[in-house]
């Protein structure tokens, strides 16, 4: 496949208009991509959109999104949208879909059922998009043809927020996408779960633009209603009326979690400028008193908070290591790496080049931003992989020092 370049200028125009006129040309639509809040936040807003206009429009969602997302999941059914679990349900559907979307996935590696999807739907060359804001390292085009729209961006959700702005512009007869607000929640989700809750603005113009427009909106329509014989009080716990609201919700964590998350705060280790934690088995043996198994539903929220505090430890850079099963259900470990808030030293994609180095055949995949990155390997003994990511934090090092220069 080919490697993803930003789109600027006519290009995007043009791009962007096809899109829009895919979009409005075609009925059944096909959703997919890397799930997180800014990969399901841009899937969920241009869904509703396209189902308020009576199109069909099924979501790839393997797993439960948990309960930091719940509200997602609640939206999604309250809609009636089709969620679609496993390759069993995608066979059900596969006849019935014109256009396919992808939203915010760097490579095929990261697609949930890709090798599936190629085979029984892009095989068939239905039309497709692609929506992305990942450059670098193994990011690469998912498909070999369709339209691209890929640009700098602080989130996904920016680029979708882009089509709706044309979809309606081409036809204002229709609702207006920005006056719904599980819409504007999506987009507000995925901006704050990729900016660390605007903490990491890469394109500040663009995130400024965007908050105000749809936090202004989200308050705008948002209605408070009062407790009768019928029903409770609004709750401003679990009905949002602004950004401020979402962020907490989406950084909320039981009292348990609470515990879990600051025992593993105090086993952040040092590495030079990085910060790392480890979360493979033989860390849980140590605390599965207090925490929960990494891999459960209730590890989910607190490993989001803990990608955030290990780098932010150090004050430059932070790696986390676990195990997990990557988009093709292949069992692997994952090395996470993020930079610190106030730090902009090293861009962390030049790390695949050492990790492929490092592992060999055993590397799998990965890529991300300059400030984030996610790369996967095939599992291997703790003794051995600790033993080789110590070379991995020499290199990273070496890089932070030679960025303060």
């Amino acid at each position: 496949m080919k490697e993803k370049k930003p789109i600027d200028g006519s290009t995007w125009d043009s791009n962007l208009s096809q899109a829009v006129d895919l979009i409005n040309s075609s009925n059944s639509f096909l959703f997919s991509g890397d799930i997180d809040p800014d990969s399901v936040g841009s899937m969920l807003s241009l869904s509703l959109y396209l189902d308020q206009l009576e199109k069909k429009v099924f979501l790839i969602i393997p797993e439960p999104l948990g309960d930091n997302l719940d509200f997602f999941e609640k939206i999604i059914h309250y809609n009636s949208i089709r969620i679609l679990r496993t390759q069993d349900d995608i066979d059900t559907v596969k006849d019935e879909i014109e256009a396919v979307i992808f939203c915010d996935t760097a490579n095929t590696k990261l697609v949930p059922f890709y090798p599936h999807i190629s085979k029984s739907i892009l095989s068939r060359k239905p039309n497709v998009v692609e929506i992305d804001h990942h450059f670098g390292a193994d990011s690469e085009e998912l498909t070999d043809y369709g339209i691209k729209l890929f640009r700098n961006a602080n989130a996904n959700t920016e680029i979708i927020g882009d089509v709706l702005e044309m979809l309606y512009d081409k036809n204002p007869e229709r609702p207006n996408p920005f006056s719904q607000r599980n819409i504007i929640l999506g987009l507000i989700t995925g901006i704050l779960g990729d900016t660390v809750g605007g903490k990491v603005i890469h394109y500040k113009e663009d995130y400024d633009h965007w908050m105000q427009k749809l936090g202004d909106q989200l308050k705008n329509i948002t209605r408070w209603r009062d407790s009768d014989e019928k029903r409770t009080e609004d709750s401003r716990t679990s009905k949002f009326g602004d950004a401020t609201q979402v962020l907490d919700y989406l950084n909320k964590l039981t009292e348990d979690q609470e515990s879990c998350l600051n025992l593993l705060n105090t086993r952040i280790e040092s590495k030079g400028n990085m910060g790392f934690l480890s979360l493979l088995p033989s860390s849980y043996e140590e605390v599965h008193g207090t925490c929960q198994p990494f891999e459960s539903d209730w590890f989910v929220d607190i490993m989001g908070l803990l990608l955030n505090s290990v780098p932010e430890q150090s004050g430059h850079a932070g790696i986390i290591i676990f195990e997990g099963k990557n988009a093709e259900a292949q069992d692997c470990i994952f090395i996470k790496i993020r930079r610190a808030v106030d730090f902009s030293g090293v861009d962390l994609r030049t790390g695949e080049g050492k990790i492929k180095e490092l592992f060999g055949d055993l590397y799998m995949g990965g890529g991300g931003h300059a400030g984030a990155v996610s790369f996967r390997i095939h599992p291997l003994e703790e003794k051995e992989l600790l033993a080789q990511l110590d070379n991995l934090f020499d290199f990273f090092n070496n890089a932070i020092d030679a960025g303060k220069k």
